[in-house]
């Protein structure tokens, strides 16, 4: 068998890919424990090219923005769930908003409900009041800016890890800092 040690440490078995526990009761360990100590030497992987590492960055980075994004957007004490649907109810919402406002001085306005006036239902499944339409415009502004903000910071992180000329630069880009 022909081993290599990944740049973890680890132990894979070339033949089949299997990572190898480094434990004495696993017998795949012995094994390769036993290949050592007749002279057999493992192979060690390369660095990562530039590209894989950028890649292995903006990979990072999109996790750290699926996971700020899925914490929610900040209101008052509450957290917005801003998945698909939960923006599209948002918008809906808004659109409804509008509506009202603008129907307001109007002969026939269109009335706010009281089902968006009891509140908006936080990832928490708590209630935030939105006793009027300027109240729910006021949610889906900053909702949907927290959103933006949010995206457009991790487009600028991937950004600057496709164009970072060398690794120096490339660890520089702090995948964890400067979420909103």
């Amino acid at each position: 068998m022909i081993y290599e040690l990944t740049e973890a440490g680890m132990i894979r078995r070339i033949a089949d890919g299997a990572i190898i526990p480094r434990d004495e009761r696993n017998g795949e360990y012995r094994d390769y424990l036993a290949h050592v100590a007749a002279g057999g030497a493992e192979a060690v992987l390369p660095p990562p090219s530039l590209d894989e590492a950028r890649a292995a960055k903006v990979a990072a980075i999109d996790a750290w923005r699926d996971a700020v994004l899925a914490a929610g957007a900040p209101y008052g004490a509450a957290r917005i769930a801003v998945h698909d649907g939960a923006r599209a109810d948002l918008s809906g919402m808004a659109a409804y908003a509008t509506t009202v406002m603008i129907t307001a001085a109007t002969a026939a306005p269109v009335a706010w409900p009281a089902s968006y006036a009891l509140g908006w239902i936080a990832a928490d499944n708590s209630r935030v009041p939105l006793p009027t339409a300027a109240d729910g415009l006021a949610l889906a502004a900053a909702v949907g800016a927290w959103y933006g903000a949010v995206v457009q910071h991790a487009r600028d992180r991937k950004d600057a890890a496709l164009a970072a000329a060398d690794f120096a630069a490339l660890d520089a880009i702090d995948e964890a800092a400067g979420w909103p």
